[in-house]
């Protein structure tokens, strides 16, 4: 049982002094290099009073007790720095990919969504999430959207775009085959292409209209990070904020919230 789970459970029987101790143990750092004197001086506790507390939360000896209390904080700084080398490749690619957005580019785009007759969002795996995401946020703001993620669907779908559609593709890698297929479609059926991609030299900007460039997690040369999705939703959300300040969108998406609302 961990520590902090011994002190919960026992915590009903502790006397004054007992408190006193797992208060200061809980802050202690370098319990490893005390004995059991030098912490009842620090705490101004006796040691039989650190002995009596060990036995009370269970524990043979004050050593056994100090034993799991440095595993404790050992198990927390493991996690510790986990949470932080996340926290910070989060942060990484979303700086990365805030420096590839172009103010003028995202007006340009939340503009053709805005005046599209119909928007087909398309992507596969992980990018299809994206896709369906988006397509998802589309939906409830009144702009009449679809998402494919099957490669047979998305080639059939987009054959039947036309010229005020618009086809927004996600292809994280630029190289899905299905994906490019369906954009070849979509652009000789004369839609506007709008391509979100990390390689903005692969063969699928070159077949649109608008290309986004966003962050690659493979810079970050770590294989236990494998989300790939990030970058994309930190420009969609950018993206949704551009389109709410659409009054009509906005007066939308509130209709749809408030019928979710009474009858979801």
């Amino acid at each position: 049982m961990d520590f902090e789970n011994r002190l919960q459970k026992h915590s009903a029987e502790f006397t004054e002094n007992d408190r006193k101790i797992a208060e200061h143990l809980l802050g202690e750092k370098n319990i490893a290099q005390k004995s059991i004197t030098d912490l009842a001086e620090e705490i101004d506790v006796s040691p039989s009073s650190i002995t009596r507390f060990c036995k009370k939360i269970r524990f043979a000896s004050f050593q056994q007790m100090k034993y799991a209390l440095l595993a404790t904080y050992t198990k927390k700084r493991s996690n510790d720095e986990e949470v932080e080398r996340v926290a910070n490749y989060y942060q990484s690619i979303i700086s990365s990919t805030q420096q590839f957005m172009d103010t003028e580019q995202t007006e340009r785009i939340a503009n053709d969504l805005i005046s599209a007759k119909r928007v087909l969002f398309c992507g596969i795996g992980n990018s299809g999430l994206i896709a369906m995401e988006f397509n998802s946020r589309i939906e409830r703001m009144g702009i009449d959207s679809a998402a494919v993620t099957d490669a047979h669907a998305m080639v059939m779908k987009s054959a039947l775009l036309r010229e005020d559609d618009v086809f927004m593709c996600f292809s994280y890698t630029g190289k899905t085959q299905s994906v490019l297929d369906a954009t070849e479609q979509a652009k000789d059926c004369g839609a506007r292409v709008i391509v979100i991609t990390t390689n903005d030299a692969a063969e699928l900007t070159a077949l649109a209209d608008e290309s986004v460039l966003i962050s690659s997690h493979i810079f970050l040369d770590d294989e236990k990070f494998i989300n790939t999705q990030i970058s994309s939703l930190f420009y969609l959300d950018v993206l949704t904020y551009r389109l709410l300040e659409d009054q009509i969108l906005m007066k939308s998406r509130r209709k749809t919230l408030d019928a979710l609302n009474r009858f979801g």
